[in-house]
């Protein structure tokens, strides 16, 4: 049992070390060391980027972000938001996009948890708003 665990803790250590790499030639704007308790959301937060925009700049993280550990280098990219903002009742994704003289499709594309019909968006839920093309 101990030598599958140092030969995954081995595995997981040197696929982040060769993502640190290969992100180093990326536009990363920073990078963050991973502390306990971190997520994504919280990282993504802190830096004022997206999720998805995070987890893009971070291929050896999975799309859940469970894979993280302490002392895990990520890439932070640069900020691609130019404003939040928190979806209220009735919002549709054209009247957000309209409001700040953006397309649904860049909408979409800076927020990858709304689905491509728009119809899963919450009340309080807090939206990348991506700069002006």
């Amino acid at each position: 049992m101990f030598a599958r665990l140092s030969l995954f803790a081995l595995v997981t250590a040197l696929v982040a070390i060769m993502g640190v790499r290969v992100l180093a030639q990326s536009s990363c704007q920073a990078t963050y060391t991973v502390v306990s308790g971190d997520n994504c959301v919280a990282i993504a937060a802190k830096f004022n980027v997206s999720d998805a925009s995070l987890l893009a700049a971070n291929p050896v993280v999975d799309a859940n972000c469970d894979n993280l550990f302490v002392g895990q280098q990520l890439c932070i990219p640069a900020a691609a938001c130019s404003a939040e903002y928190t979806v209220k009742s009735g919002d549709v994704c054209i009247s957000i996009a309209n409001q700040f003289g953006i397309t649904v499709a860049e909408l979409e594309a800076a927020n990858s948890e709304i689905d491509p019909l728009c119809n899963n968006l919450s009340v309080g839920e807090v939206l990348c708003i991506p700069n002006e093309a």
